[in-house]
């Protein structure tokens, strides 16, 4: 086992695919493959199980992530020890606006606190920007994508709505409930496919940009809303419950174009975010 393998062994977890962990790592197919088998054979268990998608972790795959990211991070920070360029870097960086900002935050003070001479200017999303925090359906294939977080889609309520006495949700209970949209939203249109595949309605009462607002409705009474899972996460003034009947979940993380290059202890750290975020 060396450091190079761990680093594969991260590309193909992050990226669920041994052909995107190639490109990602500059290298051929066949060297992910027979690295990870190296991997596995050292540490006489099974890391992913391949189909026709792609990969997926096992248990001992999530289990070794945070480890080996943790070493490779660990690997990074020393070399930076003695490492004398302290060029000053200046970046623009937009947000979507229905993106959790406790997550955003989270990663914009992980890379202030870890790069030395950064500086940041962070705009809205119809600006040009050097990075864009967004989410991978809104990425094409002019861009480099790097996942930090996935969200579940849940349903947020009240305190003491009747919706809240159920464990789960099933679709067809939200049918002509009162109910708090979200504009832009990147599932709106799965979600919207969904309902009338299912002749099902819901009575919109208001229709918000943000996530916060869509919260700060939903606990005032107004209605229930369907929101990503980690923007209800410190309030206390509302109740989620999952939908068992349909799986909506959206995958976030900084893009920028495949034309623009930076410095590797940037990429490095936005990586290396993922880990806390996993802890958070």
């Amino acid at each position: 086992m060396d450091i190079r393998s761990l680093r594969y062994f991260i590309a193909v977890f992050e990226e669920r695919s041994l052909s995107a962990a190639a490109k990602r790592c500059f290298v051929a197919q066949p060297s992910i493959s027979a690295t990870l088998a190296q991997l596995e054979e050292d540490l006489s268990t099974k890391l992913f199980v391949r189909h026709s998608k792609g990969v997926s972790p096992t248990d001992s795959g999530s289990q070794l992530y945070p480890h080996a990211c943790r070493m490779v991070n660990d690997l990074n920070s020393l070399r930076g020890l003695f490492s004398e360029n302290t060029t000053p870097l200046s970046l623009t960086i937009s947000l979507t606006p229905f993106l959790s900002g406790a997550f955003i935050s989270q990663v914009i003070k992980k890379m202030l606190d870890e790069i030395s001479g950064l500086t940041l200017n962070l705009i809205d999303e119809s600006e040009s920007a050097d990075l864009r925090f967004t989410c991978s359906r809104y990425t094409s294939e002019d861009d480099v994508f790097y996942p930090l977080w996935e969200d579940d889609y849940v349903i947020a309520m009240p305190e003491g709505h009747w919706l809240s006495e159920f464990p789960s949700l099933s679709i067809k209970q939200i049918d002509r409930q009162p109910f708090i949209s979200r504009t832009p939203c990147d599932i709106l249109e799965s979600w919207n496919y969904l309902m009338q595949k299912q002749g099902l309605k819901t009575d919109i009462r208001a229709q918000v940009k943000t996530e916060e607002y869509a919260l700060d409705l939903v606990a005032a009474g107004l209605g229930i809303s369907l929101i990503p899972e980690h923007s209800s996460r410190g309030r206390s003034d509302i109740c989620i419950r999952p939908i068992n009947d349909v799986k909506l979940k959206r995958v976030v993380g900084l893009a920028h174009c495949k034309d623009r290059s930076f410095p590797a202890h940037l990429i490095n750290t936005i990586l290396s975010s993922k880990q806390q975020l996993l802890l958070t």
